[in-house]
């Protein structure tokens, strides 16, 4: 069995927060620029490495594993524990769609169109997951098998499109013609996120150790050049422009680099926090309620909404957290729509995360502690 790489506990949820945060802060960032606004961005900023973080997790996780290679393993648990909750949760959003939100489409026919494209928009990610899994057994094996020259190659073409990005951003349009090269931008796979995905199985890989200093300094200046960008495109264009923070190319990519590699070398320590709040397990699922659910407060909390300041934000992302978490931790304890919702088989989820694993975790504390007292009053 694969050792358990704690550090991409604090990542995923550090992710998981920063998903939510960020599609809250879409509304705010839509409205007039203010002091609010500014902080808003920049932690905006941070928040859109979540992506590339989930997929760089993904390909090392995916990459530097020799079952990847199994397809019976691919197509028997890998696959399903995406496609079926993502089946589940598609229907949750078109029949919230259908009886509350007042779509005008018709249910069956937005639920025969999910086949083609996501019927949520934050769904994009788990069709873009599901594809990267299909392709990785040949990844895993192909890399397996490459000398380190062709590794250095592989990583080039994981990191050239942004590259390019970040150039043809700095850059004038007049230099568009020395590094716009076609070949590039068919070097890009999927949207860009393939070369996320490779890029993590070698920042996973990595035995160099990078000054913490180094990290902490080209993030903090990273932050700051992304989070000014966007004010200032933003300010000139007259609407609010994310240029700077594109999720599958450029200076999210890099951020996201240096935020798994400082996690990496500080934080792969097991923790006894995700054992009391076992959020981990449930982090695909709170990904796909988190959304929808922000659709349903703004229904049944208008007084919320439009939010317009930092603090608001901030309260909505921890209050919607809470609620997703708290929904999936009971929907996981309901055995016929555990896998269903979660991806999570039950008896695994009893193991884990679900409300009879907390109250067996309560139960065997209990009995030491009260083992404990007895031992006292026997010596005493």
């Amino acid at each position: 069995m694969k050792e358990h790489v704690h550090y991409f506990d604090h990542l995923r949820l550090m992710a998981a927060i920063s998903v939510i945060y960020m599609h809250v802060a879409a509304g705010p960032l839509r409205l007039p620029i203010c002091t609010d606004w500014q902080i808003i961005n920049v932690f905006t900023c941070i928040g859109f490495t979540a992506v590339p973080l989930f997929f760089m997790m993904s390909g090392y996780l995916l990459l530097s594993n020799q079952k990847t290679e199994n397809i019976d393993i691919l197509f028997k648990k890998r696959i399903p524990k995406l496609v079926i909750p993502l089946m589940g949760w598609t229907i949750v959003a078109l029949l919230w769609f259908f009886l509350f939100d007042k779509s005008p489409a018709n249910f069956f026919e937005k639920l025969i169109a999910s086949f083609k494209t996501p019927a949520y928009v934050h769904f994009w990610y788990v069709y873009t997951l599901v594809a990267l899994y299909i392709i990785s057994p040949l990844l895993c094996a192909a890399l397996r098998t490459l000398n380190k020259k062709a590794h250095i190659l592989i990583f080039i073409i994981a990191i050239i499109p942004s590259v390019q990005y970040i150039l043809q951003v700095f850059l004038p349009p007049s230099f568009d013609r020395f590094i716009d090269f076609d070949i590039i931008s068919k070097l890009t796979f999927l949207d860009g996120h393939l070369n996320t995905f490779i890029l993590g199985y070698y920042i996973g890989a990595l035995k160099k150790k990078i000054p913490n200093s180094i990290l902490i300094i080209s993030g903090g200046l990273l932050i700051a050049l992304i989070s000014f960008g966007t004010y200032y495109l933003t300010a000139k264009n007259g609407f609010f422009d994310q240029t700077f923070q594109v999720q599958s190319q450029g200076f999210e990519v890099l951020l996201a680099a240096i935020i798994f590699i400082l996690f990496k070398q500080n934080f792969n320590k097991e923790s006894k926090f995700y054992k009391k709040v076992p959020i981990i397990p449930l982090a695909l699922s709170v990904y796909f309620m988190h959304n929808i659910l922000l659709s349903v407060m703004s229904y049944i909390m208008p007084a919320f909404f439009p939010i317009t300041t930092f603090f608001g934000t901030v309260f909505i992302t921890l209050l919607n957290l809470l609620i997703c978490f708290i929904t999936m931790k009971t929907v996981a304890t309901v055995k016929p729509i555990c896998y269903l919702a979660t991806g999570i088989p039950y008896k695994s989820a009893c193991e884990s995360c679900n409300w009879i694993y907390t109250y067996n975790k309560i139960k065997v504390q209990f009995s030491n502690s009260s083992k404990c007292d007895i031992s006292k009053k026997e010596n005493h």
